[in-house]
């Protein structure tokens, strides 16, 4: 028979209690506020560095359970902290209250969170929460976030989220997230980690990565990758070549230079590039290819690591027969005598994660066998008896030359298979007499 197919760490219990904290907080308020706790509102939270103006705030209308996009960072030299502006937006349509949350002063950092008074609101972040005034739509508050590293170990990197709930709705949450780098007058370097990916059989994948010099004077970064065995990757600087935007994260199809290296960064300056993973041909369904990315330049290293899953279709056929005649359920084989009536069922499952296409079937019928006039029955039902499947849905079957032709799926015509979706089964049935 021929089947053709073209185709993180454990809570401490310190921080238990905080998140229960936490929780008894919304729900009193819950209680407190009544059907008004219901109101529409929607933490929208934005970050930017100290030292910027509001126009450089990032995360405007991006809401993240847990910060990916909404992130900066910032270097930190002995006596000068690293400074953060966060603002909170009410983004609903309804005034609301919500619950601010931050991590506190640890052994290694110092973190403070300071109102437009001056008050530092680390004690009450870092309890159970500090709970905003009511904010009308629109109205926002600033916090200035100073991340004092106490121990400057070179590299060193801390990383300090600030979390928004809503009172209205504790569904709806927000979060930003910065990042410290403590430097003692030395080189430091910080890598972007895109999230892992995914693509079909010889497609490429490409990841945006920046390299930005973190430290307090030039440095160049030399830029290798590292792949698993029968996955190939290439470096491509993201420099807006045949008319597309350099920077933008976003490779075009002019953007095929070659990268192997930074150039030399001042001080804050970053470099922004691609790294285009091509997925194995015979990749299978499933199948996942490990990239090492490797940053190094005088004094300071960094790397990421990216996982590319394959994406494909895997179809497979099973086949089972019953003995009308004498009754029984469908199985690999059945007992007959001469003048039995038999029904056959081939079961076509794509069990991939992509449609599979073309999908058909070109099986001989067994020696000694008449196949029964108008039993051909192409169904989703794996009893036998259902109703036929449309031929738009499932496509269509004949018998030719001795053999069960079939041509399945979506779109498929009398000589060419259609597709399969994932998950799909297309039963076709035929019956057939013992002679």
């Amino acid at each position: 028979m021929i089947l053709v197919d073209s185709n993180k760490f454990p809570v401490s219990p310190k921080t238990l209690s905080r998140r229960l904290a936490q929780l008894c907080c919304v729900l009193f308020f819950l209680f407190f506020m009544g059907n008004g706790a219901f109101a529409a509102g929607r933490p929208d939270l934005m970050v930017r560095l100290a030292s910027e103006t509001d126009a450089a705030y990032i995360g405007e209308g991006i809401y993240e359970s847990t910060a990916t996009v909404q992130s900066r960072s910032q270097p930190s030299y002995p006596g000068l902290p690293a400074q953060f502006r966060v603002l909170l937006k009410n983004a609903g349509d309804q005034p609301d209250r919500f619950l601010l949350t931050a991590p506190g002063s640890g052994g290694a950092i110092t973190v403070s969170y300071l109102d437009a008074t001056g008050a530092d609101l680390a004690s009450a972040l870092s309890g159970s929460g500090y709970l905003s005034a009511p904010l009308a739509p629109g109205e926002s508050l600033a916090l200035l976030v100073r991340v004092n590293p106490t121990t400057f170990t070179l590299g060193a990197s801390y990383r300090v989220a600030v979390t928004a709930l809503s009172i209205g709705d504790p569904q709806a949450t927000d979060q930003v997230k910065t990042e410290t780098v403590a430097c003692v007058q030395t080189a430091a370097v910080t890598v972007s980690a895109p999230p892992d990916g995914s693509g079909a059989p010889g497609t490429v994948v490409n990841y945006p990565y920046t390299v930005k010099n973190v430290g307090n004077g030039d440095n160049a970064f030399a830029l290798t990758v590292t792949m698993a065995s029968g996955w190939r990757g290439e470096l491509f600087a993201d420099d807006g070549a045949g008319g597309g935007i350099a920077g933008d994260g976003v490779r075009q199809s002019g953007e095929s230079h070659g990268c192997l290296g930074t150039g030399t960064l001042a001080p804050g300056a970053s470099y922004r590039f691609f790294l285009a993973v091509t997925v194995p041909e015979a990749g299978g369904d499933g199948a996942r290819g490990e990239s090492l990315l490797a940053v190094s330049g005088t004094g300071a290293n960094g790397t990421d690591q990216v996982t590319t899953t394959v994406v494909a279709a895997a179809v497979f056929l099973t086949e089972g027969v019953r003995n009308l005649t004498r009754g029984g359920i469908f199985a690999a084989n059945a007992e007959a005598v001469p003048g039995d009536l038999l029904q056959y069922r081939m079961a076509v499952t794509n069990g991939g994660s992509a449609p599979a296409t073309s999908v058909s079937i070109d099986s001989p019928i067994p020696a000694g066998l008449v196949v029964a006039p108008d039993s051909l029955l192409l169904s989703l039902a794996s009893t036998g008896a259902g109703a036929p499947c449309a031929a738009a849905e499932c496509g269509q079957a004949r018998i030719a030359d001795g053999s069960v032709i079939a041509q399945l799926g979506e779109g498929a015509t009398v000589s060419s298979g259609g597709t399969l979706a994932p998950g799909k089964t297309i039963y076709l049935y035929f019956k057939a007499q013992v002679q």
